[in-house]
């Protein structure tokens, strides 16, 4: 740029920066003046306001002061007629202040003593807070009068246990602003320590009695007026520059705001205008500086034309390693230009055209000789490619080329040029060698290859891996296209690879093809573009993936479903109900039972069950929401749809119910339903839920009910069980006791026997009842413990009654987890030798429905208790299976009737018929026949005269420690 033009330039540029800073500083102050001025308008209003407001609510006070005094006279000198004298004056002051919408007298909790309603809320509000510190007027927060009027409750005491209670218009406080001028966007406003707006001008939203979060509450009950500056609105808003007035003799605030858009509506075209000077000046200054400058530009263009011809020649000729040369008519000395110097590093800028060809490849003279001999002669044109061989033996490729022009005086000269071409040669070279090692590596891959044109899609080349796995020869292949080998809705995913390939976004996927034989496999193809044959080509290597993703497809099913039913397992459940979010109810169902059916008829029978109740449950799952199954028993229901929730859990109980049928049995479960249920919004995870319907599930079992919803009650006593089970363990030894309740011989009332009844005290003096812990040891495998436990205090029992002179055996009650899973018979045969006992000393009880759990093996354990002379009594005989063909082949001693046939016997035909009916069955069988529930003397005489062989019940004996039976028995005797 010429020196004038900078000059200019840095004048211009000066200038507007100086009318910058000049506008800017204009503006800025304007705009404080503005804000300024507005602020002190805003204190101004609050200030006005505030006194306003001092002089109404000091009138108020003062009134009610009046009335204070008047009552507090009158309720001392007539106490009685001090209620209705005040009404009267009330009266009056209503009538003077219409501001007041009521005047009442109250008691101290806020009841009304004179006409009117009092205010039951007066203890909570009448508070020093709320009271000025010059003042006594305590001012509440604002009541609803109706939809849309508020009144303001004032109290002031009279005397310890009165107050007088007046309730104030809010319309009187907005009277006192409501002529205020706040412009377009302005407010006032008056609002209590709480943040209760008690009036507002305008209130076009209705805000009064609404309460906000407002600034500054802290100055409140004292005087000051404090700006706020610019703030917006915590009601509604909009940005105002504002004040706050307070008062010290009452805790009210005076908000007023003057809206920052109305104080700068003037400022803005002021500010536009600014704007638009600056803006005009740098347009002229502009068009002064692209005239200047393109008088400098074409001035400088033709110089810069000149100067740069050459150069640019100089280096076209260096870039493309090109010289000139010529030979006159004389042809004996062959003139080239001086960039020869550095093209065939020689130092000399001519030399005889016979040292020229000498310097030639002896492989490439002749021909080089008879070329330049006819384009000499006039022939033809000169070019040709040929080796150069440079001082040292470097070897140079050149292409020549010239021909015969006519010079000044019609002399003979040849012109041409030689260019270095010794790199394309190498790259040519190159190239062909990658061609030749590409073409060895493509026809000898293992992988199928194949070459196609994108345009087209045919192909343009295989190999022979290809050929192999697609069952097409080379020579079909080059005569079809690639939408060929694949199935026809493949066609426009390979559009789509193809234009992504174009644009170099490549990714290999996998894709279905498919062989000659018409077999589908999936190939993962990866796709390249490549140049063959001087035109755009795609290179494809297919990878043949069917069988790995066969085995990771294989690998996730099994990862994410139970292959016993098909059926997702608790993990994937929880997985997508998390992935798919929103509300849901877990329906948790546990099959008491299942495992049973495979131990008992065979697992393949247990299958079968097993398929049949997946294949259920699995069109619940299908219809509702999602099935998963939990092994070993356990089926997990989602349902999706809230309002489908009562329904899909009715189909549910109902499917569960139903018997499972096969060619020769049919079983019946006990499913226990628990249900949890997720709503939108909750933090719990799927799993937990699932966890809490399981919880559900665990109390229905306990409470013996189908079904049960989860709630924290549930979670509590499945906690209590499990703080229970934990106490349980240390409990065996050191908390448990026997208690023994007598049998007896039903002619006499003898003794016969004793059973031994567990029992866990407590150190309150209570018991846990044994229905709250003996299922909990049986869950937990503690039963076994507390089962060897009994055994050997049972016996150590015995032992002490034989040594006090009763010769009384004890039976012993043995649940079904103890008699199928532990050496019962080792456990009664070692008690016994420990303590000496007698055979017969010992019996056992069992129910009807354990030993029905697998009557072979339970027929086994029996017969060695017999073997070691211990006796089995048959407990609660009638309620259970009553399966007479496993009965009559088991080796029983006892059967006991249960009391729920007992009860009523000697007056209800129905039980009585029930007991004549056992009592003859036990007898058929040889065995001794017990009655338990024996309460009465009529029910003990009914059984002794139909032949009941032995009794037990509170009639005869309440259970009792061992010291109190042997006293009892003592003291019968004595």
């Amino acid at each position: 740029m010429a020196r004038p033009l900078r000059t200019i330039v840095w004048l211009g540029v000066s200038l507007g920066v100086l009318l910058a800073i000049g506008l800017v500083a204009m503006l800025t102050n304007d705009y404080q003046r503005r804000q300024e001025a507005a602020q002190r308008q805003s204190s101004a209003l609050a200030t006005g306001a505030q006194r306003l407001l001092r002089l109404e609510l000091r009138n108020l006070e003062r009134a009610m002061q009046g009335i204070a005094e008047d009552g507090a006279l009158l309720f001392r000198r007539v106490p009685s007629q001090a209620p209705d004298l005040l009404d009267d004056a009330i009266s009056g002051v209503l009538q003077r202040h219409a501001e007041l919408h009521s005047i009442v007298v109250a008691d101290q909790h806020g009841r009304a003593l004179t006409s009117g309603s009092g205010d039951l809320q007066l203890p909570l509000w009448a508070v020093e807070g709320n009271r000025g510190s010059s003042s006594q007027l305590y001012i509440g927060p604002p009541q609803a009068q109706d939809a849309s009027r508020w009144v303001l409750p004032l109290a002031l005491r009279m005397g310890e246990d009165r107050w007088l209670l007046a309730r104030l218009r809010t319309d009187e406080l907005h009277s006192i602003i409501s002529g205020m001028d706040t412009g377009e966007s302005g407010v006032v406003s008056i609002t209590d320590r709480y943040g209760y707006v008690l009036a507002r001008s305008p209130d076009p939203a209705g805000v009064v009695g609404h309460r906000f979060g407002l600034s500054k509450r802290e100055l409140l009950r004292r005087d000051a007026l404090t700006p706020l500056g610019t703030e917006i609105s915590g009601v509604d808003g909009i940005e105002r520059i504002s004040s706050l007035s307070t008062l010290a003799q009452y805790p009210l605030a005076v908000y007023t705001g003057l809206g920052r858009r109305d104080v700068l509506a003037a400022w803005w075209p002021y500010a536009q205008a600014s704007i638009g000077v600056y803006l005009l000046y740098w347009m002229l200054f502009g068009a002064v500086y692209v005239s200047l400058r393109r008088a400098t530009r074409d001035q400088d263009s033709l110089t810069e034309e000149l100067r740069t011809g050459h150069a640019e020649l100089r280096m076209a000729h260096q870039v493309g390693k090109v010289c000139t040369w010529y030979v006159d008519e004389d042809a004996c000395l062959l003139r080239w230009s001086p960039l020869a110097r550095e093209i065939f590093d020689v130092e000399f800028d001519s030399l005889p055209v016979a040292d020229f060809f000498a310097r030639i490849h002896h492989e490439d003279t002749a021909r080089m000789q008879v070329a330049f001999d006819a384009a000499f002669a006039g022939n033809g044109v000169l070019d040709e490619m040929f080796r150069l061989v440079l001082a040292g033996g470097a070897i140079r490729w050149v292409s020549a080329r010239g021909q015969r022009v006519a010079v000044v005086d019609r002399e003979r000269r040849m012109m041409g040029a030689l260019t270095d071409v010794s790199e394309r040669v190498d790259a040519l070279a190159r190239a062909q060698q990658a061609e030749r090692q590409f073409r060895l590596l493509f026809d000898r891959n293992p992988a199928p290859f194949w070459v196609f044109d994108p345009d087209t899609l045919r192909f343009l080349e295989v190999n022979e891996a290809a050929v192999r796995q697609y069952g097409y020869s080379r020579d079909e292949f080059l005569s079809m296209s690639i939408l060929d080998i694949r199935p026809r809705e493949g066609w426009e995913e390979i559009r789509g690879a193809i234009a992504l390939a174009r644009i170099g976004d490549v990714d290999a996927q996998v894709r279905l093809h498919q062989r000659k034989d018409g077999t589908i496999f999936e190939v993962r193809a990866h796709l390249a573009r490549l140049d063959f044959d001087g035109r755009q080509a795609c290179l494809v290597l297919a990878e043949d993936v069917s069988e790995r993703l066969a085995y990771e497809r294989d690998l996730a099913y099994h990862a994410t479903h139970n292959p016993a039913t098909g059926l997702l397992n608790t993990r994937a459940l929880a997985e997508q109900l998390d992935e798919e979010g929103g509300a849901y109810t877990i329906a948790y169902v546990q099959f008491r039972g299942l495992q049973l059916v495979s131990d008992t008829l065979g697992r393949e029978v247990g299958d079968v069950v097993l398929q049949a109740m997946a294949k259920r449950l699995g069109g619940l799952g299908v219809r509702y929401g999602l099935l998963a199954f939990q092994p070993a028993e356990d089926f997990i229901f989602a349902i999706r749809d809230d309002h489908q929730r009562q329904t899909a859990l009715d189909t549910l109980v109902q499917t569960v119910s139903e018997p499972v049928r096969g060619q020769d049995w049919l079983h019946q479960f006990e499913p226990r339903i628990g249900v949890a249920v997720k709503f939108d919004g909750d933090a719990n995870t799927a799993e937990q839920v699932i966890g809490m319907a399981a919880q559900a599930a665990h109390a229905a079992r306990d409470e013996g009910n189908v079904i049960a919803w989860y709630d924290n009650t549930v979670s509590s006593r499945l906690a209590e069980r499990l703080r229970l089970a934990g106490r349980i363990h240390s409990a065996i030894d050191t908390e448990f006791e026997l208690y023994y309740q007598p049998i007896c011989h039903a002619a006499d009332s003898t003794p016969a026997a004793l059973e031994a009844l567990l029992r866990w005290p407590q150190a309150d003096g209570s018991f846990i009842p044994p229905g709250e812990f003996i299922q909990l040891c049986e869950d937990t495998g503690l039963i076994l413990a507390l089962g060897r436990w009994v055994i050997r205090s049972a016996a150590q029992a015995q032992r002490q009654l034989v040594d006090a002179g009763w010769d009384l055996p004890i039976a012993v009650n043995v649940s079904a987890v103890q008699f199928f899973n532990s050496d019962l018979v080792a456990e009664f045969t070692r008690a016994s030798q420990e303590f000496g006992l007698a055979r017969g000393a010992l019996q056992v009880e069992l129910t009807e429905s354990s030993l029905m759990r697998k009557p072979g093996q339970a027929k086994q354990t029996m017969q060695r208790l017999h073997e070691q002379g211990i006796c089995i009594s048959l407990d609660d005989f009638g309620t259970g299976y009553s399966n007479m063909s496993y009965l009559q082949h088991l080796p029983l001693d006892i059967l006991k009737i249960d009391r729920s046939f007992v009860a009523d016997v000697e007056t209800n035909p129905r039980n009585a018929s029930i007991c004549r009916a056992l009592l003859s069955l036990g007898h058929s069988m040889g065995l001794t026949i017990i009655a338990e529930g024996v309460e009465t003397p009529g029910q003990h005489q009914w059984l002794a005269a139909h032949g009941c062989d032995q009794v037990q019940g509170y009639l005869l004996g309440r259970p009792m420690p061992l010291a109190k039976v042997i006293a009892q028995l003592e003291s019968v005797e004595a």
